[in-house]
This record gives structure tokens, sequence and C-alpha cells, in this order.
């Protein structure tokens, strides 16, 4: 009767495990995380080409842009979220503002909330001009996003069944 031995096999089937057990974490984690802060760095550049305005718009005359204090805490707030995976298996992290600003009113006492002015420079509203930097930045760098997760994927996956 004949024998099939494989001499390899054991090797194989120990990397595909690490693989497995390696791959949330090592591999799409740093791929995800690379990824998003391609686009965050990007965000934020895009932020420094937004014009300011000290004056109060009026929907005759809007504003162009928010003003430097605002400006400057949402360049401040700008993060990454920790990655998570929804219900449907897919990894992915959140880039957005959090927290308030230092201007303190009647109707925000612990400051006007930064995703509010974020959201009113992108889009705009009645008495200032949309400025879309997030809507730019997200464009800019999708493609250059992409090929760097294909790239750590790739280079990890390497590593972990090479070594």
């Amino acid at each position: 009767m004949a024998t099939i031995q494989f001499k390899k096999g054991d090797e194989y089937l120990f990397k595909i495990s690490k693989l497995s057990v390696l791959m949330k974490t090592k591999v799409c984690g740093e791929a995800i995380h690379g990824a998003a802060k391609i686009v965050t760095d990007e965000i934020r550049k895009e932020l420094e080409k937004v014009p300011t305005d000290e004056r109060w718009g009026t929907p005759e005359h809007p504003a162009k842009g928010p003003r430097k204090v605002e400006l400057q805490s949402i360049a401040g707030a700008l993060g990454i979220a920790k990655m998570q995976e929804d219900w449907t298996g897919y990894f992915d992290v959140k880039i957005g503002f959090d927290g308030y600003n230092g201007v303190r009113t009647k109707r925000w006492p612990k400051g006007q909330p930064i995703q509010m002015i974020a959201r009113s420079i992108e889009r705009g509203t009645s008495f200032m001009e949309p400025n879309p930097f997030v809507k730019r930045a997200a464009a800019a760098t999708r493609k250059k996003a992409i090929d760097h997760m294909k790239r750590t994927i790739d280079a990890e996956i390497k590593n972990i069944m090479e070594g």
C-alpha cells in the first residue's frame, strides 16, 4: 500500500493559524489605521486652506469661512477612532471631530460643538459659504489610501507566512 507524507504540512498549518490570529490586529489594523492617517493628514492640510472671516455673515452677505478661533479648535479636535468590526465582519475606523471649543454662549455653555462647526464649514449655512474640506481630502487621498492598504496587507501576510 502507498504512503503519502507531507513534510511541510504541519509548518504550513501553523502559519495559517498564526495568520488567522493576527489578521484583525496586525494585518487589517495596520492597513486600516495607516490609510486613515493618510486621509487625516490630508484633512489637516485642507483645513489650513479654509479662509477665515471674523465678521458675522448674513443670508445676503454670507461669511467666507469660520472665525479663526473656530478653525483652530477644529484642527485640534480631529482624530481617528479605534478600529471596530461591524455585524457583517467588516473592519473600519472613523475619522472625525470631538469636543467643544472655547467659545461659550448662552446656547452653548460648554462651548460650541466642534462637530457642528465642522459640518457648517463643510456644507455651509445660511450665513456661511460652503467649503468642503473633508470631501476634497477624501477625493485626493482615495487611491493613495487604498494602495497603502494593499501594500501593507500583502507585506504583513508575506512576513507571517515566511517568518
